[in-house]
C-alpha cells in the first residue's frame, strides 16, 4: 500500500525550508529542490551543507505524519467495519469504535521574505529581508 503526501509550496511553488543546523527559514522552487541533481543543499544563512531531506521544517513533517496517521486510521476503519459485517449471523460479536481522526497543523507561511537572484546557479530563492545579499551562501553550489 502506498499512499503519496505533498509537501505543500507557496502561491509562487516555493518550499519553505530550514537549515538542520542554524533553524534559519528560506525558500527555494519546487522544481530545483526535486532536480535530480540536486542532493545536498547549502544553508543561505550559515553556508553548511546536508541532505536536501534534512532541510524539511519540523512543522512539515509533523503535518506529513498526522495525514499519515489519518490515513491508517481510515483503512484500519474500513477493515474493521468489514470484519464486523463478515460475523453478522454467525453468533459472534466484534464491536470496534472507530479510531477519530486528528487535525492536521495549520502550516503557517513566513511571509517576511524577500526574493533573491542567485547569479552564480541561475536560480532565485526566499530570504528574510534583514539577511544582505553579500552574505547570502547558494543553496544549490554553496558560493558566498
Amino acid at each position: 500500500m502506498e499512499e503519496n503526501i505533498s509537501i505543500p509550496t507557496d502561491s509562487e511553488g516555493y518550499y519553505s525550508l530550514e537549515c538542520p543546523y542554524c533553524k534559519q527559514r528560506f525558500k527555494a522552487l519546487g522544481g530545483d529542490i526535486d532536480a535530480e541533481d540536486t542532493l545536498e543543499l547549502f544553508c543561505p544563512s550559515c553556508g553548511l551543507t546536508d541532505d536536501s531531506s534534512n532541510f524539511i521544517p519540523e512543522a512539515v513533517i509533523e503535518h506529513a505524519q498526522t495525514l499519515a496517521m489519518n490515513y491508517m486510521k481510515q483503512e484500519i476503519n474500513k477493515t474493521f467495519k468489514k470484519s464486523k459485517r463478515s460475523m453478522k449471523g454467525s453468533g459472534l460479536t466484534f464491536d470496534c469504535k472507530k479510531m477519530k481522526e486528528e487535525q492536521p497543523k495549520e502550516l503557517i507561511e513566513d511571509e517576511n521574505l524577500e526574493q533573491v537572484k542567485l547569479h552564480c546557479c541561475n536560480k532565485t530563492i526566499k530570504i528574510h529581508g534583514d539577511q544582505t545579499r553579500d552574505t547570502i551562501y547558494c543553496p544549490y553550489c554553496g558560493v558566498n
